[in-house]
């Protein structure tokens, strides 16, 4: 029960503070989104250690920078290429040892989890939508997340009898992937009871499906990722949760899938 509350504490701190950051504006909640995919992206490198790989962190983490503040700095996209071209040329002339895994080990942390995160920024300043609708977009996204995360812990460990995937993760289950799609779609009521939505009903439905199942898989993933480095969790630094990656594995996924399906589906029908 301790470790439940303390969970549920961090948690909820964690929200408030995000949410916060959003609500504020788009540089606060894209600088809040950076720092939270940076330490993820130091983990994962840490990971890559575990399984005898390794990555240059310091240019991993400024071409990670640079591809997370796309939507607030668009032409530091373009500058993101100087790094990778710095470590192609370092791997060609120099005597590094195992160049081609250093090099895929530092790209893909710059790419998962930073530059899948980011979608989150890039919601937050989403085209199309007024100031107001990107914001209550950022959030909803956001909360249906958590609310299936939230449901699916709780159904888990309360009803879980059926593996969902016992090769990766044995503690997830059927049972708790259902109580995540409950949790979504009941927040989907009362985020469109609440709150006046840029969102039909029906598209709000669909997302909360689309958060929930891409979650599932982020969450998975990661699991799979820490059970082939042996740890348990991916860090400390969040009180009841473990590592940054342990937290944000469900967003990760879901954040560029949700916001591809507001541009590409919801906003066209």
């Amino acid at each position: 029960m301790s470790q439940i509350l303390t969970r549920l504490f961090t948690g909820s701190i964690g929200a408030l503070l995000l949410v916060g950051s959003a609500w504020l504006g788009p540089w606060y909640f894209g600088i809040a989104v950076l720092v939270i995919a940076l330490v993820g992206q130091v983990e994962l490198y840490q990971l890559y250690e575990r399984c005898g790989g390794q990555a240059w962190i310091i240019t991993g983490l400024l071409l990670g920078a640079g591809l997370s503040l796309r939507a607030l700095v668009p032409n530091i996209f373009l500058l993101s290429a100087v790094p990778v071209v710095g470590l192609v040329l370092w791997c060609t002339f120099t005597k590094t040892r195992q160049p081609l895994m250093r090099l895929g080990a530092t790209l893909s942390g710059a790419v998962y989890p930073t530059a899948l995160l980011a979608f989150l920024t890039d919601l937050r300043t989403i085209p199309g939508y007024t100031e107001q609708e990107a914001l209550v977009l950022t959030v909803t996204v956001l909360m249906l997340v958590w609310a299936s995360d939230i449901f699916a812990f709780f159904a888990g460990s309360f009803f879980g009898k059926h593996p969902l995937a016992p090769t990766i993760s044995p503690g997830k289950t059927w049972e708790g992937f259902l109580g995540g799609i409950g949790g979504a779609i009941l927040a989907v009521f009362i985020l469109n009871a609440t709150i006046e939505m840029p969102l039909s009903i029906v598209h709000l439905i669909i997302l909360g499906m689309v958060c929930t199942l891409s979650g599932a898989i982020g969450d998975l993933a990661e699991s799979r990722f820490k059970r082939v480095a042996g740890v348990k969790d991916s860090g400390v630094i969040l009180p009841g949760h473990g590592g940054i990656l342990d937290r944000f594995d469900g967003m990760i996924v879901a954040a560029p899938l949700a916001y591809m399906y507001i541009v590409f589906i919801a906003s066209q029908f």
